[in-house]
């Protein structure tokens, strides 16, 4: 393995070497706004030569651009934008050139409304990769997680196959705070079988923060940040569309997602978006995979209206899945569970079908925003205001009576409001602050006949941060900021005595007792938890365009309600877990450079990001032991805490040749180590290396085709966390060893996409591309699955897209 490793860094080390052969000037810069100097997004930069030659270049989020293999001469550079007055310049190249363009906003056109969350900006000094709406729209008929798990240092957490959350350099769930829309996503995201309640085709782009620095958003972001942004709001007259739908052939379902917007004259904005999904029972190469089928409807409406000086928005938008339990995850008592780990096959195989069973899970996510922005000459000031409602319902297998009945039912309701403010009155410093507050009450609804996993509770949070940015020069930037949260946790909820006394409560909280019902007392636990952060970084830019930067991050993460309250079966999970309120902050220090450089007349990019992660009193889910409940045996999974070290490296290169061929690699490699108990940490991320070659003629009706390796490598850093169980064989009783903790054997998988465009008018496109995924029908479980015990991956699937834009 280390060889692999010494020889992967020795090739790029050696792609890196700069050749200066002729035609190997760059042109680089940023487009601002002239009176704002805030940098424009999706600017288009043409260059034409004195022979007519030329060529074009899009500005990225923060405005900046690059113009690559230009030759010595006499140029006309074209800079536009649908919002701004065109210019043209003419330069001459001798040297490579750093060009700064300023446009005016147009007089009768009204500047795009701009996202609260996106316009504060991000962190400058941590590690930020994005997805372009184009990524996203490959991963259309999958999820969240899947179209994350394409950068270097992400991962998926998976229960199952449908039921997906992404890890960032280890670390998931609260740990790494998603937000859809400028608004913190809260879905009971913390359990490891909760996946996000998020439509992954309602974003324009999605962005990964790999860190706590950009306190704006949160201070106990652990592992990282993901941003679902929308795209803005034209405000021209026009009106524009796309309708994709996809056919899959594993399951034997697909999806359907449409999206329409309206802009006109006036500054005001429409946007209507909606996705059908479902699928069936999916398939391993040897065997159904009873009970996996998804049934998916998403709905969003976005409108605004914006003019020069202030601009409002409102969003909503509605989730809602059916999402079937793999049914072979039940077991009826622990010799059953003994076989179905020991087992190459489930327990229960039945035929294909689109129906969805008991075990199951039903969602509906509500999110409504509202937010408004003014402009001052020094500065701009924003208000958002969020509203989500969080429906989850578990349904397990019981009897007759109960069968229609759901045995976990929940009602989250989450009010969020945030106001701040950023500073442009200074060239060189620039300045955010802000403060926000936010309510959340948990409903466990009657008539369930299961005492709920997580019980009522009342959730209050005030927060606050100031953020600096100080530009030293044109090539060393300074990022420092703070960050304060409060939280309070008001909970009611019903404990066993036996649990209550096992557990050494009856001495440490005994004042908490409100009432004694017989079995049971009803316990009122108040908890409060104070969260600094902060964050220290630095960018220096290393001759033309190679840059690097450091990061240190202070964040700190109060337990979640499930850590703190869980005492029970978690059905979705196939486990009982078991909380603690004995649980205090997580407090994590991490340390991360990232290095990006270009090399070969810049045909190849590439990004190296190293870091190290020390978390005391890290918060771990671990096996403990098996229980046998009248709903079956399952392993039980206690929280603990413990002193933990997560280090690691991700590497992403992209090498474009001379002709219409890329080669592209993305590998991912982490430690975990738990320092209290000098063992590794559970549930920790392989070595992940993913390498592929893309072939594009846009000659040939913008054909492409795209061959990807995926391999996975074994997990040898892990846990021993097996114990012995008692099970009854030949009428006596043996003690068998559970074999929990070792891991899968590594796998490689092929995946095989292509596709063309067609003009069906002169402003009608079609799209249609054909793929197929794990093309050799391999059979292998995936160490991050849950469910990896009792069942294997997906097996080869067909996939036909078209994408339709008007």
């Amino acid at each position: 393995m280390k060889k692999t490793i010494y020889v992967f860094f020795i090739f790029l080390i050696l792609l890196n070497i700069k050749s200066y052969a002729q035609c190997t000037l760059h042109i680089k810069g940023k487009l601002t706004d002239l009176h704002s100097t805030r940098g424009i997004k999706n600017g288009s930069i043409q260059l034409i030569a004195t022979n007519g030659k030329e060529s074009i270049t899009i500005t990225d989020l923060s405005g900046e651009y690059t113009i690559s293999n230009v030759c010595q001469g006499v140029y006309r550079l074209i800079i536009s934008h649908p919002d701004y007055t065109t210019q043209t310049l003419e330069i001459t190249v001798k040297n490579n050139l750093n060009q700064v363009i300023s446009l005016e906003l147009k007089e009768k056109e009204l500047q795009q409304i701009v996202t609260v969350g996106k316009s504060l900006g991000k962190t400058k000094t941590s590690t930020e990769n994005k997805l372009t709406k184009n990524q996203i729209n490959e991963f259309s008929d999958s999820n969240l997680a899947s179209a994350l798990a394409s950068i270097a240092g992400v991962s998926i957490l998976k229960t199952g196959n449908n039921i997906a959350k992404p890890i960032i350099h280890g670390l998931h769930s609260s740990r790494v705070p998603i937000f859809n829309h400028a608004i913190r996503q809260e879905d009971q995201q913390w359990g490891v079988e909760h996946a996000p309640d998020i439509d992954l085709n309602v974003a324009n782009s999605i962005s990964i923060i790999k860190g706590a620095g950009a306190l704006q958003y949160a201070g106990d972001a652990t592992g990282g940040i993901v941003l679902v942004e929308p795209k803005k709001l034209y405000t021209k007259d026009t009106l524009t569309g796309s309708l994709i739908t996809s056919y899959v052939s594993n399951g034997k379902g697909g999806n359907t997602t449409a999206q329409i917007e309206k802009g006109w004259k006036k500054g005001w904005a429409m946007r209507l978006q909606g996705t059908y999904k479902r699928s069936g029972d999916l398939s391993a190469p040897d065997y159904i995979m009873s009970n996996t089928g998804l049934k998916e409807n998403d709905f969003s409406i976005q409108a605004g209206k914006n003019q020069r000086n202030y601009g409002i928005e409102l969003f909503y938008s509605y989730f809602g899945s059916d999402t079937g339990i793999l049914k072979a995850a039940h077991v009826g008592n622990l010799e059953n569970l003994l076989n179905a780990i020991n087992n190459k096959q489930p327990l229960v195989i039945d035929d294909f079908t689109m129906k969805i069973d008991a075990p199951k899970q039903k969602i509906q996510h509500n999110l409504f925003k509202f937010n408004t922005h003014y402009n001052f000459n020094f500065g701009k000031l924003s208000l958002v205001y969020g509203y989500q409602f969080n429906n989850r319902k578990e349904y397990d297998i019981r009897r007759s009576g109960l069968a229609d009945k759901a045995s976990l039912n929940l009602d989250l309701t989450t009010h969020t409001l945030n106001l701040d403010y950023e500073s442009i009155a200074h060239t060189k410093l620039k300045t955010k602050l802000g403060s926000g507050y936010s309510y959340q009450e948990n409903f466990p609804n009657a008539g369930t006949g299961v005492s709920p996993l997580i019980p009522f509770y009342e959730k209050n949070n005030y927060s606050f941060y100031w953020i600096e940015y100080f530009t030293i020069s044109k090539k060393l930037l300074i990022e420092g900021g703070i960050r304060f949260d409060h939280q309070k946790i008001d909970a009611l909820k019903f404990y066993k005595k036996s649990r209550w006394v096992s557990l050494g409560y009856d001495k440490k909280y005994s004042k908490k007792i409100l009432k004694d019902t017989g079995l049971n007392y009803l316990v009122n636990p108040i908890l409060t938890y104070n969260g600094f952060a902060s964050t220290l970084g630095l960018k220096l830019k290393l001759g033309m365009f190679d840059e690097i930067a450091f990061n240190y991050s202070l964040s700190s993460r109060a337990p979640n309600p499930s850590e703190l309250f869980s005492d029970g079966l978690h059905h979705s999970a196939a486990a009982i877990e078991l909380g603690d309120l004995d649980l205090k902050n997580e407090k994590s220090n991490k340390f991360m450079t990232t290095y990006k450089g270009f090399g070969l007349d810049n045909k190849l990019t590439f990004e190296l990001t190293a870091y190290y992660n020390y978390i005391n009193d890290f918060i771990n889910s671990i096996p403990v032991s098996a229980e046998y409940t009248i709903r079956g045996a399952f392993p039980v999974w206690q929280y603990k805490q413990t002193n933990a070290k997560i280090y690691g490296i991700d590497v992403m290169a992209d090498y474009q040749t001379l002709g219409p061929l890329k080669f592209s690699t993305n590998f991912s490699y982490l430690r975990g180590k738990d320092i209290k108990n000098k063992t590794s940490l559970i549930s920790m991320p392989p070595l992940h290396w993913v390498n592929s070659i893309e072939y594009r003629n846009k000659k040939w009706r913008n054909y492409f085709a795209k061959l990807t390796s995926t391999s996975v490598f074994k997990q040898t850093h892990f846990p021993n966390y097996n114990f012995e169980i008692d099970i009854v064989k030949n009428g006596a009783v043996v003690s068998e060893t559970l074999d929990i903790s070792s891991p899968p054997a590594a796998y490689q998988l092929f995946d095989f996409i292509t596709g063309f465009s067609l003009d069906i008018t002169t402003i009608h496109t079609m799209n249609i591309s054909l793929g197929v995924k794990n093309i050799f029908d391999i059979a292998y479980r995936d160490y991050m699955n849950r469910l990896r015990f009792y069942i294997e991956e997906s097996g080869r699937s067909f996939l036909l897209k078209i994408q339709f834009n008007f």
